[in-house]
C-alpha cells in the first residue's frame, strides 16, 4: 500500500511523540516539560508546508492512474493514443498530479467539487499540452471553473465557452461545449485545449512559436470550419490565432499535417508526439 501523503504522517508522528514526552514527564515536577515544544513547532511546519511536501513525494511515487479515468482515455482521448509507452506512464503519472494539485469547481447556484473522472477528463488536455515541459502545471493557473452552459463574465458580459484569466489564473470552461467536442470531434471545436494553449503561451516564456497571423484560410481548411462557426464556438469576440493552431494541431493532425506541413513540423517540435490523430 502506497503512502500517498507524507506530511500526514510525519505530522502524525511528531504529535504522538510530543504526547509521548508530556505523558512521560507528567508527574514528575522536576522534568522541564518544554521539550515538548519542539516535536509541535516542527508538526506546524510541515503542516504548513503540505503541499509541497507532498506534491514531491507524490512525484517521486506517484499513484496508479484511477481505471475509469484510464479507460476514458483509451475511447476517448486520441491523442493519448499517439504517446509511446514512456510518453503515456509519464502523462499517466501527471495527470493523477495535476488533478491532485489544481482546484477544481462547478459554478452554478451552489458551488461544487466536481467529481473526480470530470477533472480528469479537463485535466487531461492541460496535461497533454504541458507533457514535454517540465512546469507540467503550466504556471499559476491553479483554478478551473465549469458552467454546464455558455456563461458571461465581467471581463466578457456575454454568452461565451471558454477564458483564461491571465491576472487571477483562472480557467473556465462551459461543460457543454467541451463534452460536445469530445464526443463529437468533427462537429464541434475543442475548447479544452484551446484553454490550455492560452496558458500554456501566457505562462512558459522561452518558446518560440510559429508566425501564424492572417492564416484564418488554413484554420477553416484544417478544421471544416469558417471563422464565424469557430468564433460562434468559442464565444469570444476576438482571439488569438495561437491556441486554435494549438487546438486543431492537438485534434485534427493529419488534416493540418496535409495543409500546412511546415507549420505542422514546427508545432512538433514543441509537442513532440510519437503519432498523428483524425
Amino acid at each position: 500500500m502506497k503512502m500517498h501523503s507524507l506530511s500526514t504522517v510525519i505530522i502524525i508522528v511528531l504529535l504522538l511523540i510530543a504526547g509521548g514526552i508530556f505523558l512521560a514527564n507528567y508527574n514528575d515536577p522536576y522534568n522541564d516539560k518544554g521539550f515538548v515544544i519542539i516535536p509541535v513547532v516542527l508538526a506546524a511546519v510541515f503542516y504548513a508546508f503540505q503541499g509541497p511536501i507532498d506534491h514531491w513525494w507524490r512525484e517521486k511515487y506517484p499513484r496508479e492512474i484511477d481505471p475509469k479515468l484510464k479507460a476514458w482515455l483509451v475511447q476517448y482521448f486520441q491523442p493519448y493514443l499517439t504517446l509511446n509507452d514512456e510518453d503515456k506512464k509519464r502523462f499517466e503519472n501527471r495527470l493523477t498530479l495535476y488533478i491532485e494539485g489544481r482546484l477544481f469547481q462547478g459554478v452554478g447556484k451552489d458551488h461544487k467539487e466536481m467529481p473526480y473522472d470530470i477533472c480528469g477528463i479537463i485535466a487531461a488536455h492541460g496535461v497533454l499540452i504541458g507533457l514535454w515541459q517540465k512546469d507540467y502545471l503550466i504556471g499559476e493557473f491553479d483554478r478551473i471553473y465549469t458552467y454546464k452552459h455558455p456563461f458571461p463574465t465581467p471581463d466578457h458580459p456575454y454568452m461565451h465557452n471558454v477564458e483564461v484569466n491571465t491576472e487571477d489564473g483562472v480557467i473556465i470552461l462551459s461543460l457543454e461545449q467541451l463534452t460536445n467536442a469530445i464526443l463529437s470531434p468533427d462537429e464541434y471545436y475543442n475548447i479544452g485545449f484551446h484553454a490550455y494553449a492560452e496558458a500554456f503561451i501566457f505562462a512558459i516564456k522561452d518558446i518560440i512559436y510559429p508566425d501564424v497571423m492572417d492564416t484564418w484560410s488554413d484554420i477553416e481548411r484544417i478544421s471544416g470550419w469558417d471563422k464565424e462557426n469557430i468564433l460562434n464556438q468559442i464565444g469570444l469576440k476576438e482571439v488569438s490565432l495561437l491556441p486554435i493552431h494549438i487546438s486543431l494541431f492537438l485534434t485534427k493532425s493529419a488534416k493540418y499535417r496535409e495543409i500546412r506541413p511546415d507549420l505542422y513540423e514546427k508545432w512538433l517540435r514543441i509537442f513532440p508526439f510519437s503519432g498523428t490523430t483524425n
